[in-house]
């Protein structure tokens, strides 16, 4: 009898222990829950994908922005889905699961639909221009989110914006374009005032440019639409971020030596449509398209940038690698380029990295 009322002792106490644990383990799963979930979700992030970036890059910058806490986890499923990144600037809203920023940003899943043209703009909104864009694709992105007369009234706002406010425009040609000038970087644009944002865009790029970089680029005998210009061109070109100083070192000795810069996104940037704004060229398109961006044809630095900088591409120009590669071709599809010395090299590069492509 003792036996039997022991073994029911220890029956009833091992019940209740895995009572207790169970009911420890939900209020620790909901704890851990809790904490997981960001105090601002639902919080709207307007988030871009780029041409060139890596699931590893696309990872590193979601982290950032608190959109996602382990970004192993995040390249982890966006492999298993099976996806490619599509570029583009999307909605994204914090709390939302790491599966459905993948089927977001791979094209698995729509986009939030964009702001409508409606009666008002919102009187505010965020907005991200990357590195590289035209002054015409900010102008749809701002037109996209719902911006006070669209694309139209931000171009007619970068045509007459007062440039006397901003001494580094004081030497900048009345009828140049404010082209390479507008900083990229993530804003909070004004619903119905393009003009103030415009505004907003320079005194960054103004406050960006720091005295020791206005300084360095008067030791190097050019002036910042100058700098710029080449900066352009390093953005448009260089896809490794380790390569921008060389890329920017052949630009500035091709000049040095009176070469042709030989520079493909200028004429990207002559072709550029609102389909395509940087279209594919042909070796057609280099010789025969007829314009001062051709720098196939016209010797010299363009007539200005022919996008908008990012600063590391500026820093790039500012401080270039000493090398002495004048040449440089893509590898394939791989974002890399190769390097060379002589038109030989340069030749046997072509051969092996595009003719087979």
């Amino acid at each position: 009898m003792l036996r039997i009322f022991t073994q029911t002792l220890k029956v009833v106490a091992i019940a209740a222990l895995s009572i207790v644990v169970l009911a420890t383990g939900v209020w620790a799963f909901s704890y851990a829950s809790e904490l997981a979930r960001p105090a601002d979700a639902g919080e709207a992030v307007m988030f871009s994908v780029l041409d060139d970036q890596t699931d590893a890059e696309v990872a590193q910058e979601l982290a950032s922005q608190g959109l996602i806490r382990s970004t192993l986890l995040f390249q982890g499923q966006f492999r298993m889905s099976g996806g490619a990144l599509v570029p583009g600037t999307y909605t994204l809203r914090k709390g939302m699961s790491v599966p459905q920023i993948v089927d977001r940003i791979t094209g698995a899943a729509p986009a939030e639909e964009a702001p409508q043209e409606a009666a008002t703009a919102p009187e505010s909104f965020d907005i991200t221009i990357p590195e590289g864009w035209r002054i015409e694709q900010i102008a749809e992105e701002y037109e996209r989110l719902g911006g006070e007369g669209g694309a139209e009234a931000f171009m007619e706002a970068v045509e007459t914006i007062d440039r006397s406010q901003f001494d580094f425009l004081a030497d900048l040609p009345p009828d140049a374009s404010l082209e390479g000038f507008l900083f990229p970087d993530t804003y909070r644009f004004d619903g119905d005032n393009p003009t103030a944002n415009v505004a907003t865009m320079l005194t960054t790029f103004g406050n960006r440019y720091t005295p020791e970089m206005r300084q360095r680029t008067q030791e190097m005998g050019l002036t910042i639409h100058q700098v710029l210009t080449f900066a352009s061109l390093v953005e448009r070109e260089a896809q490794i971020p380790e390569e921008r100083p060389t890329i920017a070192d052949i630009y500035l000795s091709r000049l040095e030596q009176g070469w042709r810069l030989d520079a493909d996104p200028t004429v990207q940037y002559v072709l550029g449509t609102p389909q395509e704004w940087w279209p594919k060229l042909s070796g057609e398109d280099l010789e025969n398209t007829e314009s001062p961006y051709n720098t196939y044809k016209v010797d010299g630095l363009p007539p200005g940038p022919i996008a908008n900088p990012g600063f590391a591409s500026i820093q790039a120009v500012l401080f270039p690698n000493d090398t002495p590669y004048m040449y440089f071709v893509a590898i394939c599809d791989t974002g890399e380029h190769a390097f060379a010395v002589t038109t030989e090299e340069q030749a046997a590069n072509v051969e092996q990295y595009q003719d087979n492509c």
